[in-house]
């Protein structure tokens, strides 16, 4: 459908969603596909017709938030404000997107069932089918094994099936709305090319990413306690000679002539640091690719390319 959808609007179809073209009209597939058609090109049969195929995106976009904070989020990430939410807490900020299958009855409940799963948590519908939850007391290391619980609850009390992706570790300052922004694009190709588990981090999405959309691949997208990271030499070389010996503590720590409660000590202060646990090969992976990424990204600019 949705290639005859390419074929026949051309020029005037695009995706995936940009939370900024207000010029289109978004809608989202069954299975989670979001695309636009430009308002122009639209007759309104046309349009009608696809409101009953698909689902508006445009379904959450004008509700009002009763609460401020809420309103404050939504200003700054979503609209032209620049000033951060001032009643939130913490200096890190986490975003949670999930999909589901089929649209809730009752939205409200869900949002009330999030709330119970999170300390305290903004949700955004940007679709009937399709959320973002901004977490602004994150731990550091969320595993993949507390946010499947999550979900597992959540089907069995709305028989929903959903899919999550969960985001990077930010910083809670102004670089946050481009940060969401790109990541936002990022979730959205993945989900589009992963759909066997239930819950994917942003890590492990990321080698499909480069794959699918190579234009993204540039280290804005990353967050920025990973670059801060990685541009500490000691950390850097530390992290290198960690993933040359297959993420082996005991070798890495004799190879780098030092105790492995030092090099322990290392690895903790990354991991409490960027939120990204580098004992895991699919994370261990993500990290030697950003690494990559920087690099050449940085030889580019040294040569003016």
């Amino acid at each position: 459908m949705l290639e005859k959808l390419k074929r026949y609007f051309q020029t005037a179809y695009t995706e995936p969603f940009n939370q900024d073209d207000k010029d289109s009209y978004w809608f989202q597939t069954d299975d989670g596909h979001t695309f636009g058609i430009r308002k122009t090109e639209l007759s309104e049969d046309e349009l009608n017709l696809l409101n009953h195929l698909f689902t508006s995106i445009d379904f959450y976009s004008d509700r009002k938030y009763t609460s401020r904070l809420k309103q404050e989020w939504h200003e700054f990430l979503y609209e032209h404000s620049n000033v951060l939410p001032v009643s939130s807490v913490g200096e890190t900020v986490r975003l949670f997107y999930f999909y589901l299958k089929t649209p809730l009855e009752d939205p409200n409940s869900f949002e009330e069932a999030i709330i119970g799963g999170f300390g305290q948590p903004i949700l955004f519908w940007q679709s009937r089918t399709h959320g973002v939850i901004i977490d602004q007391q994150p731990q550091g290391a969320f595993t993949k094994k507390e946010c499947n619980e999550l979900i597992d609850t959540l089907t069995s009390d709305f028989f929903v099936e959903i899919h999550g992706y969960i985001g990077q570790l930010h910083k809670f300052d102004l670089t946050l709305k481009e940060k969401v922004s790109y990541e936002g694009q990022c979730i959205e190709i993945m989900h589009q090319g992963v759909h066997q588990e239930k819950v994917i981090t942003f890590y492990e999405g990321f080698p499909l990413l480069l794959i699918e959309s190579p234009s993204l691949a540039n280290p804005c997208i990353l967050s920025d306690y990973l670059l801060e990271s990685v541009q500490e030499q000691e950390m850097l070389h530390t992290l290198q000679v960690f993933f040359r010996n297959n993420l082996n503590a005991s070798l890495t720590a004799k190879k780098l002539y030092i105790h492995r409660n030092s090099l322990q000590y290392r690895l903790d202060k990354f991991i409490e640091k960027t939120g990204i646990d580098i004992r895991t090969f699919s994370n261990a992976a993500f990290v030697m690719l950003a690494i990559l990424l920087i690099k050449k990204k940085n030889s580019l600019i040294v040569h003016g390319a």
